[in-house]
């Protein structure tokens, strides 16, 4: 994964970043009704720019975030630092003064406490391309709960591979401070998805060339529970979850699965 984020990070905040939040934040509120629980302590791991921690404090949780790009985490600490003014959920004072933010790899989440809800969302895991990378990551967060804890996250489906990112076409997002091109390709064989990012974006009033590449790994479902089971986690519910409405129109059968585990 590449550390230059920059201008992608101001980039993806404002297309994916919020276009994914709105889809999750329905799916967050009934599996946190579902699953209700009077400890207040949240962990976003790959928190990006800082929708999920954001939404947590509003609602009164004591939410830390954690990431390794220190670009996505000056805007989540900003986008957190806005939002603790007016909680929504009557937010505990404990939400205003906890750390919002921490720079940390989520295979070795430098952490002691425990919490109650532990989150990986916008497809994050599946960025680590090895197996053992994966089960690093799980067994992690499984270091920072308690017999009580939740894991909720989620993957993509692995038809959305040759499916979505197999195809020529790109995905384009623009706006009058940014233009954002997603160019993306599949390798049955070594099962990874590799994007090549381009386009600008408006810095301190100065345009700011984008030059990424990201690479994800397509894991079946019964790959990431064996991974979790390595890791002494259990799915309790697994969900399909069409984020933008893709199903329709695309050969996958669902788009992400979203997980809810507990400890074993």
């Amino acid at each position: 994964m590449s550390e230059a984020y920059g201008a992608f990070a101001y980039a993806y905040d404002q297309s994916l970043g919020t276009r994914f939040f709105y889809a999750v934040r329905t799916l967050l509120e009934q599996t946190l009704a579902s699953y209700p629980t009077p400890k207040r302590t949240h962990l976003d791991v790959a928190c990006g720019t800082g929708y999920i921690v954001s939404y947590f404090r509003k609602e009164g949780w004591r939410s830390i975030g954690v990431d390794v790009s220190i670009p996505m985490l000056q805007l989540a600490r900003n986008r957190v630092v806005r939002a603790s003014g007016a909680p929504l959920g009557g937010g505990a004072p404990e939400a205003r003064t906890t750390p919002s933010v921490i720079a940390a790899d989520m295979r070795e989440l430098p952490l002691r406490r425990k919490f109650a809800r532990i989150t990986c969302l916008y497809d994050s895991l599946n960025h680590l391309l090895d197996r053992n990378d994966l089960v690093a990551a799980f067994r992690a967060m499984r270091a920072l709960m308690d017999h009580d804890s939740l894991l909720l996250f989620d993957m993509n489906h692995i038809d959305v591979y040759p499916a979505v990112w197999g195809v020529a076409d790109p995905f384009i997002a623009r706006s009058a401070d940014f233009h954002l091109e997603m160019m993306t390709s599949y390798r049955s064989r070594e099962k990874v998805g590799r994007a090549i990012v381009t386009g600008w974006a408006m810095l301190n009033g100065e345009r700011v060339a984008i030059r990424e590449e990201h690479r994800q790994r397509a894991y079946s479902e019964r790959e990431i529970v064996a991974a979790l089971a390595d890791a002494h986690l259990a799915p309790v519910d697994v969900t399909d979850f069409d984020p933008y409405h893709e199903v329709g129109s695309v050969d996958a059968e669902t788009v992400k699965l979203f997980f809810v585990c507990r400890p074993t």
